[in-house]
């Protein structure tokens, strides 16, 4: 008994030092309002990782948001990206999440071509469109289809498994035709990303918005 309980106590200390996975649900946001980087991060190489940024979101004065950035050229940090291993894996088909929105902003930079790049248990796929974020120092709202017919393989097999065992979503500038994880080029920029919300369908989210405004007009 006594060589048991070292054991388990390991074992209770790793599992609690590891991130538990949560399925994306409909409505959540991250906002990074708790001043973190709500467990938006990059590889361990890279020199200038994401930060939280106090103020100057799309709300302006004291609206945080992440700031993510490219270095360019080669090497550790040369690409802009941002991935997700918590609350933004798991299975997506269960509850109906078909879109990633987010607002975004070049700081420094030119344009950048946004994708959603997704691992799983299907394998990799990525947007089939890219969404440009102009460089015109102004919020934009970026919405990423993230159901089968937005995605694409690079890398995969099947694109429901995926989305039904997500284990990483990555926000990334590609431009270009896309490609798999080590394919997006290096990029000199500082993207702001605010309020990444989980969507339905566009159909849905119409229906849901127009019977918001119906509920609110019979309460006048």
């Amino acid at each position: 008994m006594r060589g048991i309980l070292p054991v388990l106590l390991l074992a209770a200390l790793a599992a609690a030092v590891v991130p538990a996975k949560a399925t994306p649900i409909l409505g959540q946001v991250d906002d990074f309002e708790d001043g973190t980087t709500q467990n938006w991060t990059v590889g361990g190489a890279h020199p200038n990782p994401p930060v939280n940024i106090a103020t100057g979101g799309p709300a302006g004065a004291n609206d945080n948001y992440l700031e993510v950035e490219g270095l360019g050229g080669f090497g550790p940090g040369s690409k802009l990206g941002t991935f997700n291993l918590v609350q933004w894996a798991g299975d997506f088909l269960a509850n109906g999440v078909n879109a990633i929105q987010a607002d975004m902003r070049v700081f420094e930079g030119a344009d950048l071509e946004m994708r959603v790049f997704m691992q799983g248990a299907g394998g990799d796929f990525t947007s089939l469109l890219a969404q440009t974020v102009p460089a015109d120092g102004q919020w934009h709202t970026i919405t990423f289809n993230v159901s089968a017919a937005g995605l694409t393989a690079v890398g995969g097999t099947s694109v429901n498994d995926t989305l039904a065992n997500a284990n990483r979503v990555l926000l990334r500038h590609q431009p270009g035709g896309p490609v798999g994880i080590g394919g997006a080029p290096g990029v000199d920029a500082v993207l702001g990303i605010d309020n990444v919300r989980a969507l339905p369908e566009p159909a849905t989210l119409t229906l849901l918005t127009l019977g918001g405004f119906l509920l609110a007009r019979r309460r006048r």
